[in-house]
């Protein structure tokens, strides 16, 4: 089963809850790049095999997020121990790790998602497994083009999606930790004196929201700016991809992946040369379409 890398196209951070946590409001694009999961039946227990170009550093033990996603399924399908299958997963990865695409999120759903045709499971009780797991699992598993999302994106409304578009993903050899974006997005706001915003913001109607019109104008991410200021050569990099002149461009989650979109192939082409000119030889650049 495909595992798809997500962008977020907008992302929106509003202030912490009791318990630390921030809300978010984020509009979720699914890309074509993607990890592939395959899974077998197994007496007992859960492991994993990972290759791929981009596996370098996965863990392929339980601390893999797709085995957390596995015994997390099983354990809830199959409630007595003696009758509880294993599973071996096969994981090939082709998205880059911390890189703010989702790609553990990614697998950890295609993972749930396989594991249903051992036991069914309602959409409502899956979805509410999968954000036990992690923000984007969620996305993951309802197996959509777009949606948009709140309350750390466990919150989900599937949208109509616009006809698909070129697009290229920027993935320096920049790892950024999720905790360390919001730590500095919130440092940036307490010394600036500016308030952490208080809820959603007004949107366009899901009708309007299937243009790239709406969409291009909508692209945004609070995360952006304070991640771009501890990486010089990240900013520089999306300051040279917005001279190539795309739709909409940016940082998709807390980074450090940077997207650019663009109206046809030959834009996207184009700027895909002028790109791999721009940046250091050992960052990514992939060409894409989305959302798919």
């Amino acid at each position: 089963m495909n595992a798809h890398a997500k962008i977020n196209l907008r992302h929106r951070v509003f202030a912490p809850d009791d318990t630390g946590f921030h809300g978010v409001e984020t509009l979720l694009l699914r890309t074509s790049l993607h990890d592939e999961v395959e899974i077998e039946r197994t007496r007992t227990g859960v492991s994993i095999e990972v290759d791929g170009p981009t596996s370098s550093g996965v863990p392929a033990d339980e601390t893999n997020l797709c085995c957390r996603a596995a015994v997390a399924f099983l354990e809830t399908a199959f409630p007595r121990a003696e009758n509880r299958p294993g599973v071996h997963i096969r994981l090939t990865k082709r998205i880059p790790s911390a890189s703010g695409l989702g790609g553990g999120s990614a697998d950890a759903g295609a993972t749930l998602r396989l594991l249903t045709g051992w036991s069914p499971m309602s959409d409502r009780d899956l979805i509410a497994l999968s954000g036990r797991l992690g923000s984007d699992v969620p996305f993951a598993v309802l197996d959509v083009p777009m949606a948009l999302g709140w309350e750390r994106g466990r919150r989900l409304i599937p949208l109509r999606p616009p006809r698909a578009r070129p697009a290229l993903l920027v993935s320096p050899s920049i790892a950024v930790s999720t905790p360390s974006a919001y730590g500095w997005l919130l440092e940036e706001r307490r010394s600036s004196g500016a308030p952490d915003p208080g809820g959603a913001t007004v949107l366009p109607g899901a009708s309007r929201l299937a243009g790239w019109d709406s969409l291009e104008r909508l692209a945004r991410n609070d995360l952006e700016g304070p991640v771009l200021a501890r990486f010089p050569e990240l900013a520089e990099a999306l300051s040279g991809l917005r001279e190539l002149e795309p739709g909409c461009s940016g940082m998709t989650g807390s980074g450090s992946t940077l997207f650019a979109v663009f109206p046809d192939d030959r834009a996207r082409d184009a700027a895909e040369t002028a790109t791999r000119d721009l940046v250091a030889s050992d960052w990514g650049v992939t060409a894409v379409h989305l959302p798919v």
